[in-house]
């Protein structure tokens, strides 16, 4: 009699395996993390874009709703006596991020550097609203 190894997950696998080209396919897009630091009443949140240029990138508001998007072009040939490379990158991407409410586009910086953005949002100042008390009445 032979043992086998049990495993509780033999189909899994296989649909994993079978799977994973297309899952591959279907995540292989270019979506930049943000980095958000609130100090001093100033939201700075920060993108490294590798590749991309200022002219490619755009920053909007619309309502409470900040955009950040942009779109990587990039053609590279290498033509050798004994190779030829021609490769193309291109992609783009979006990432929305809610404001707090009363930011105006006047109070947004957006600047790129070295690939590097860095948009500052100046925060609504905070109202300081104190408790107020309501009278229970009895009947």
């Amino acid at each position: 009699m032979d043992l086998k190894t049990w495993t509780p997950f033999p189909y899994l696998d296989r649909e994993w395996r079978l799977d994973f080209p297309r899952f591959m396919r279907e995540t292989n897009e270019f979506r930049p993390s943000i980095d958000v630091v609130r100090t001093n009443g100033t939201l700075v949140l920060t993108a490294e874009l590798p590749g991309i240029t200022a002219d490619n990138v755009d920053v909007s508001l619309d309502g409470d709703i900040l955009t950040i998007k942009g779109e990587k072009t990039e053609e590279r040939e290498v033509s050798e006596a004994d190779r030829y490379v021609h490769e193309r990158t291109f992609g783009s991407f979006q990432r929305r991020m809610t404001v707090p409410d009363g930011v105006s586009a006047e109070g947004i910086d957006a600047n790129f550097e070295n690939g590097i953005l860095t948009v500052q949002v100046v925060l609504p100042e905070d109202k300081e609203i104190e408790p107020k008390k309501i009278p229970v009445l009895a009947k």
